[in-house]
């Protein structure tokens, strides 16, 4: 039986937010041709900007232009916006955006989303790391299993290989499939979840379906009800950055209209019982040593990342 959290309300997780600002790219372009880049700000007749080298202060009598840059959230939206549904090279081209921007779960998501309504889309597939195999397009893992091979543990063998290997590697590799089985659950959830809350209305909607699958494959109720909950927040976060675009404060703030944020919400629930092992350290000479027994705690994690609008007035 799988177990997972139980959410009453989207108001319990979002009850376990912290914040950080949402990380910028702006430029200033300084009088002596010289450009810096990162999160900029205006205090009088300074400007600040602070990047991962530190924070530096330039006065305004030396700066040429201060250009703002859209964040990647800000920016995906507006991209996912103008496609139509239609449009597969268009969202292709924003999948790779996407995963060279760092967001590479749901640019990959994104792709596959692609490859379903346009099998041969090239720049689809490249996203995915697909690879043109026996006349097909397949992920470097199918062209092995193509060719013959199993995966056991972390490494792919031949039948033949396989029945040459030792009793004991073959437990260990066995371990190491059963822990990747059971991580397997709350990594569908989180990467659901995280698809749920995209711009991207095709995404939301693969989001949602996986999210039901999960539901429905082990029973879970809580599941069925973070979905509907997870909807319902994107929704009303959507409503939210359609008023701060009306207010003119937009995505890169003002004296009004909206400040983004940049969420970070995680849920752990420690599984139990909680796993035991022995083994022998040495506690003297060399040829002593003596049992330790060692618990080894398993966490169900679910991480959600968004960003969200706080009104400032």
């Amino acid at each position: 039986m799988h177990r997972f959290l139980g959410l009453a309300s989207i108001s319990l997780v979002l009850a376990a937010i912290t914040t950080a600002p949402v990380a910028w790219a702006d430029r200033l372009e300084l009088a002596d041709g010289r450009v810096v880049e990162g999160l900029v700000s205006k205090d009088g007749e300074t400007y600040r900007v602070a990047s991962r080298f530190g924070e530096a202060e330039f006065a305004a009598k030396d700066v040429k232009e201060w250009v703002k840059a859209e964040n990647v959230e800000s920016e995906w939206r507006k991209r996912a916006a103008s496609l139509k549904d239609d449009d597969f090279a268009g969202r292709a081209a924003l999948a790779k955006w996407l995963a060279d921007a760092g967001r590479v779960d749901e640019g990959s998501a994104l792709a596959k989303t692609v490859i379903d309504a346009d099998p041969e889309n090239a720049a689809a597939h490249a996203v995915l790391g697909h690879v043109r195999h026996r006349g097909s397009w397949m992920s470097p893992d199918e062209a092995r299993v193509a060719d013959g091979l199993v995966r056991h543990g972390d490494a792919w063998y031949t039948p033949e290989e396989w029945a040459l290997v030792g009793k004991e590697a073959k437990a260990r590799a066995e371990e190491v499939d059963r822990a990747a089985a059971s991580k397997q659950w709350n990594v569908r959830v989180n990467e659901a979840v995280r698809l749920m809350l995209a711009p991207d209305k095709t995404l939301r909607a693969e989001g949602e379906k996986r999210l039901l699958a999960v539901a429905a494959e082990t029973s879970s109720k809580p599941l069925e009800t973070l979905a509907t909950q997870v909807k319902s927040y994107a929704e009303s976060n959507d409503r939210l950055m359609a008023a701060a675009a009306a207010s003119g404060g937009g995505a890169s703030g003002g004296d009004h209209g909206m400040v983004l944020t940049e969420c970070r919400i995680q849920l752990a629930k420690l599984k139990r019982p909680i796993q035991k092992f022995t083994t022998s350290l040495a506690s003297g000479p060399v040829t002593a040593s003596s049992p330790v027994t060692i618990q080894l705690p398993e966490l169900e994690v679910i991480r959600i990342g968004t960003t969200i609008g706080i009104p400032v007035r």
